[in-house]
């Protein structure tokens, strides 16, 4: 019997008897054995690079000889039977190539592209943080960046490759990536566009793309892209001119972001609404627009009568064009690869086999472009396909137990792709769309309108401009579907659920998934479907009823599916509710706060049962609104914005978000009213008041003397030389505490202001804030002069400014001043015990 067996065994194709979809997970390893190469490789010190990449080479060299070795022997064997331990070594380094292979590859790619763009003159430039003088080629369009924090002026991110510079004279050549931040000047610039500017360079984090930032000092002079990139940026401009025709409607601004990627028209509501209804991959191009272009050109190539070659190519050659005008984005790239790969499959016989694809596309682009691996785009683009692909026909077998197979196959592909994306997405924002699903599933239909429908608009509209108007509307009724659907959902109640934010979040989202999926899995296998096709005529545990509809066998099937679910869900429930609660009520007892607004300043000092004076708003008006109802403060007494720079008023919509604002101070170097504050002002109906040097006021339990700035024109006062100088400094008593606020006051300000005012000399400061984030340039004269016992400075956390000094740190430590910050402890609060201070964290 066991020689039966043998011949038997030798005359089956051994693929015969492994799963299809088992066989299609394969390359799985080669792809994330590629994604943690790149990882690691991006992030080598200089110092690591070449003896990393001749460590990959050499490794592939000694898997590549023992696998020709082995390969030798059993060529030499063939006449009679191969060792066991031999064919097992065999199989093992036949696994192991193809991962070794690509790592290997990978490793080569960043390696060599690191050194590359860091040799000769161009990377001692980085290295000693010079200004320069370069000549650039834009990588990419022009992106809105965050306002500047202190001017509040736009700011424009350019991705450009430094072809050229001059240093000090010296003239140089170079090839490095540097991402150029600039005002508003920049925002014209288009993908191929060249461009010569000035700045200083500073070296980026490892990881990055770039190799560095530049911080331009100048406008650009630039020199339009010609040839395919010029062809490309007129299409896109005159796109966007035929979409603004609509009017003011969320179809004019969501059109070309559906169309071309082009967000710059997009309504920031409408962008929040898309947000929070999971529509927001809607709001750029995605894989999903590539996929209907190539399948819309090549069935009408096919209708034309061109062959399947003809068909294939023209489909490849409308996804090339497609690429270069919608931008060369990691979704984009991920999806056209793919669709190039698994074309050619098609045509050369060996069918769709799309795990295969999807995992030898990541691999391909990741050997090309390492610094993808980092790409939240490209995760999420290749995390939504492998949901599709894997998930996919297990959701849609699922959901036709009881729903009609067309609506189960709609519900089907949102759900298995929110599935796979949401333990990335809560890394991102920690809060779970509640209506995604039925969202995406009622603009669905929309999308392959918009997009086919636009795409033959911004050819014809470049050809034939009157001809273009019928698509645009229609595509435009699309988008304005899509836009309607998103405003609807968003403003249903409980459309956002609160999630777990950090690594533990997305742990925690990771096994929800994993439950429904596994949950999804057993109810196909145990209705008797098989998970990717058909159902069988009856299932090990079912009967086939009628219409050829499986019926579930096992009574006790259905209440174990409800209590697995039930289970799950209850540990989810344990999970998020032991995690701190952020928005249990603080000590009824509070003096002060300081409100972790990132980069800013945002302190508040409690004036009554509910209310507050704040002092500074910070650089968001969302963080400090979560702030003050964190602290239970539905009405500010009094807003001092200290000077009108970003991060101190920038959040001030966040100090009347559902609360009463009942008096605006402020300070500037500005002899007129900023413009900044007229408009805070006029939202909430006040007149603001200008602060200076001797007025004293009191609002609530809080009282206040203002000892900078002097009066304006007052003799003997010289002019104050910057927004910073003018910075309102405030003296404070409540509670029987002193507090100093400094706004950004700088040191030579700082001196002048302790000379005209002895009263710091009489009085005890309890609490100083630290002028300026801790930034050197604030001096420490005011430590110690003043003394306090405790030093507080608002600072964002792993903010680039260096911000505090050690300068700084060191002058509170001579001074005898504890320092507590806000990249430290998050928000926290100051309250008295037993006649003592005590500061309590809260985040």
């Amino acid at each position: 019997m066991a020689a039966v067996f043998r011949d038997r065994d030798k005359d089956r194709d051994p693929k015969a008897d492994v799963p299809p979809r088992l066989i299609e997970l394969r390359l799985v390893p080669v792809a994330g054995t590629a994604w943690v190469a790149a990882a690691v490789a991006i992030r080598l010190p200089a110092s690591f690079l070449l003896p990393a990449v001749v460590a990959a080479m050499t490794l592939l060299v000694v898997v590549l000889a023992a696998a020709a070795v082995l390969h030798a022997r059993h060529a030499a064997s063939a006449t009679g039977d191969e060792p066991r331990r031999r064919r097992g070594a065999r199989a093992v380094l036949s696994m192991l190539l193809p991962p070794v292979a690509v790592a290997v590859l990978v490793s080569m790619s960043a390696g060599t592209s690191l050194i590359d763009r860091t040799a000769g003159p161009v990377g001692e430039a980085i290295d000693r943080e010079a200004v320069i003088s370069g000549e650039f080629r834009a990588l990419s369009d022009a992106r809105a960046g965050t306002p500047d924090r202190f001017s509040g002026k736009a700011r424009y991110l350019v991705e450009g490759m430094l072809l050229s510079f001059t240093r000090e004279g010296t003239r140089s050549g170079a090839a490095a990536p540097v991402l150029v931040i600039g005002g508003d000047t920049y925002a014209g610039i288009r993908l191929g566009d060249t461009f010569t500017t000035s700045g200083q360079l500073q070296a980026a984090r490892p990881g990055d793309r770039a190799a560095a930032l530049l911080r331009a000092g100048q406008a650009p002079d630039v020199v339009p892209a010609s040839g395919l990139y010029g062809v490309a940026s007129g299409l896109r401009t005159n796109f966007a001119a035929h979409a603004a025709g609509l009017g003011e409607t969320d179809a004019a601004g969501l059109l070309p972001g559906m169309v071309l990627g082009d967000r710059a028209s997009l309504p920031e509501d409408l962008a929040a609404a898309m947000k929070d209804t999971g529509l927001t991959h809607l709001t750029a191009v995605s894989g999903a627009n590539c996929s209907y272009l190539l399948a819309f050109v090549f069935l009408l190539a096919r209708m034309l009568k061109l062959s399947r070659f003809w068909a294939a190519a023209a489909g490849l050659g409308a996804l090339a064009a497609f690429v270069l005008i919608v931008r060369p984005d990691a979704s984009v790239l991920r999806a056209a690869v793919m669709g190039t790969i698994g074309t050619a499959a098609v045509l050369s016989g060996r069918g769709k086999m799309p795990a295969s694809l999807l995992c030898l596309c990541a691999a391909i682009l990741l050997v090309v472009d390492p610094w993808l691996s980092g790409s939240y785009a490209f995760i999420l683009s290749v995390c939504a396909t492998a949901g599709l692909v894997v998930l996919g026909p297990v959701f849609s077998a699922a959901l036709e137990r009881f729903l009609p197979h067309p609506v189960a196959v709609l519900a089907a592909i949102p759900l298995a792709a929110q599935v796979a994306c949401a333990p990335v997405l809560v890394l991102l924002q920690p809060q779970v769309p509640m209506y995604s699903l039925p969202a995406n599933m009622a603009a669905a239909p929309a999308v392959p309108l918009v997009t086919v429908l636009g795409m033959a608009a911004v050819v014809v509209a470049h050809v034939l401009p009157g001809l273009a108007l019928p698509l645009v509307w229609t595509a435009g009724a699309g988008a304005g579907w899509v836009a309607a659907v998103a405003r609807f959902f968003a403003e249903a109640p409980g459309a956002l659920l609160p999630w777990m934010s950090g690594p533990g979040g997305a742990a925690a989202m990771a096994a929800a998934s994993a439950g429904l999926a596994a949950g999804m899995f057993r109810l196909v296998r145990t209705a008797g479907s098989t998970p990717y096709g058909r159902r069988t005529a009856g299932g090990a545990s079912g009967k086939t009823g009628a219409g050829g509809r499986t019926e579930t066998g096992a009574p006790g099937f259905r209440k174990r599916a409800w209590a697995g679910a039930a289970l799950l869900l209850a540990v989810v429930f344990l999970v998020m509710r032991c995690q701190p609660d952020s928005s249990a009520p603080v000590p009824h007892d509070w003096v002060a706060a300081a409100c972790d607004v990132g980069q800013g300043d945002a302190l508040a000092l409690r004036s009554g049962p509910r209310s507050a004076v704040l002092v500074d708003a910070g650089p968001d008006p969302a963080a400090l609104d979560a702030c003050l109802d964190l602290l239970d403060v539905d009405t500010v007494d009094l807003l001092v914005i200290s000077h009108v720079h970003a991060d101190h008023y920038g959040g001030a919509a966040g100090a009347g978000q559902d609360r009463l604002l009942r008096e605006l101070a402020f300070s500037s170097a500005e002899r007129q009213t900023p413009p900044e504050i007229g408009r805070i002002a006029a939202a909430h109906g006040l007149q603001a008041l200008r602060l200076e040097q001797g007025m004293l006021g009191e609002s609530g339990s809080v009282r206040w003397e203002v000892l900078w700035p002097p009066p304006a024109g007052r003799a003997g006062q010289a002019p104050l030389p910057s927004e910073n100088d003018a910075s309102a400094v405030l003296l404070v008593r409540t509670a029987g505490i002193n507090l100093l606020f400094t706004g950004d006051i700088e040191e030579e300000a700082a001196a002048r202001m302790l000379r005209s005012n002895d009263i710091l000399g009489r009085t005890q400061v309890h609490v100083l804030k630290v002028a300026h984030h801790g930034a050197r340039n604030g001096g420490t004269a005011v430590p110690a002069a003043v003394r306090a016992p405790l030093a507080l400075i608002s600072v964002g956390e792993d903010n680039t400014y260096g911000h505090p000094a050690p300068e700084t740190l060191a002058g509170l430590e001579a001074s005898g001043s504890a320092v507590v910050r806000t990249d430290d402890l998050g928000t926290f609060i100051l309250r008295l015990a037993d006649a003592r201070l005590v500061v309590e964290e809260l985040r």
